[in-house]
């Protein structure tokens, strides 16, 4: 198991999942065709054309949309552990380096972030820098705090002082306000330049509306990587035959919890939605929106025993193997899709923006993403690291590392 997981101090079951966690966001992301905003009726009525489509919308929803976020957030937060922690083996303080090394994430996830305002690297920067202070907080707090958060602490807050309102200018979600009109039109008719300028700005004031709003993210977002920097120091990777007992359990207990929130989220919507379906501003609804966070929560952590314990069988560990190479290059990937997504579905490419249906935006989904896992690990035949991991290594080192593989 060791040699098949520890190579050149990688550890290729990580890889695999992030690659993993990566499949989802670029299905969520290629069905929702890259809108990042409530559809117009016109956009949804191509979108959803039949029963298929539905089928399709309904499964994203329970299966896909809230739960590989999550995983990857896990995924950051563990990933800062291990850089840490191996900088700290060598006698080194890694805050520093680390804090310059989200910085030029920031500005990889800015420039991103200009053809798509979905991007979730500027948040995961941003974040970062309140995450470092963490490091040396002791196991019970950190994991009270991540509770505290994942219940729905921020979300409370907010309602009690806003209500159901919006918090910041131009961070209204309706499709009649101005500043949304004039982002739908540079989508369907703008170019590329129309797209940059509605994304430069009013793009991070509609993120951040949708962040830190009852509809919040950041602080669910923030307690996955709590929990991803826990995993880190239970060096749960790393002691797969010893704690595979523990995670059986975890598996067992976890698809319980998810069922329960299943009920329980469904109980409350109907309470929260009866005679008043186009509200957002009660408390059972609040409840509601968190009920289904730890539904999301309970879920991904159902995949995530179930692809750790799936990846230590032989015939599966050979299949989902096959992943690392995806993820070892994850932040190429994120970009990549969003390059080839937009063009596809934005009017200064191909124009497909509400003329594909769910089900055809799926398919094309699955393609890019069987497309990525071939590219990935063909280039990685030959390269050390994926173009922009490259980029972003030798920043953070402020030197070009080598890139080409050496004939053996």
């Amino acid at each position: 198991m060791a040699s098949q997981t520890l190579d050149n101090n990688r550890i290729h079951i990580i890889d695999a999942f992030r690659g993993f966690a990566l499949m989802g966001i670029v299905l969520v992301h290629m069905v929702e065709q890259f809108l990042a905003a409530a559809p117009t009726q016109e956009i949804r009525a191509g979108m959803v054309q039949g029963p298929l489509d539905q089928v399709v919308e309904v499964f994203l929803m329970l299966f896909v949309r809230g739960k590989f976020f999550a995983m990857f957030s896990f995924l950051f937060g563990l990933s800062f552990f291990i850089q840490m922690d191996r900088a700290a083996k060598g006698g080194v303080d890694y805050q520093g380096r680390f804090l310059w090394r989200v910085s030029l994430l920031l500005v990889i996830g800015y420039i991103h972030s200009l053809f798509y305002r979905g991007d979730i690297l500027t948040i995961y920067a941003i974040l970062a820098f309140v995450l470092v202070p963490f490091y040396r907080v002791g196991d019970k707090y950190l994991l009270t705090f991540a509770a505290i958060l994942l219940l729905g602490a921020g979300r409370y807050r907010v309602f009690a002082v806003y209500g159901g309102g919006t918090i910041l200018p131009f961070g209204g979600g309706e499709a009649e306000l101005p500043h949304n009109v004039a982002y739908y039109d540079a989508l369907l008719s703008g170019s590329l330049m129309d797209v940059f300028s509605q994304n430069a700005v009013y793009g991070h004031l509609s993120k951040l509306e949708f962040q830190i709003n009852t509809f919040g993210r950041w602080y669910q977002t923030f307690a996955f990587f709590l929990l991803g920097l826990w995993a880190g120091r239970l060096r749960l990777f790393e002691r797969l035959d010893e704690l595979h007992p523990r995670i059986k359990k975890a598996l067992i207990v976890s698809a319980s919890i998810t069922l329960l929130f299943v009920v329980l989220t469904t109980v409350l919507f109907g309470i929260a939605n009866e005679g008043q379906r186009d509200q957002i501003d009660t408390w059972v609804l609040m409840f509601a929106f968190t009920s289904l966070d730890l539904f999301n929560c309970a879920l991904a952590t159902v995949l995530l025993c179930s692809f750790v314990l799936l990846y230590r069988r032989k015939s599966w560990g050979r299949i989902l193997s096959k992943l690392a190479p995806y993820g070892r290059t994850a932040l190429t990937n994120y970009v990549f899709q969003t390059l080839v997504g937009t063009f596809l579905f934005y009017n200064y490419g191909l124009g497909l923006l509400g003329a594909v249906s769910n089900s055809q935006a799926l398919g094309i989904g699955i393609l890019v993403i069987a497309f990525q896992i071939w590219l990935s690990a063909l280039w990685l035949r030959y390269f050390r690291y994926g173009p922009l991991e490259w980029l972003w290594r030798s920043g953070t080192r402020l030197s070009w590392q080598p890139l080409v593989r050496q004939p053996v």
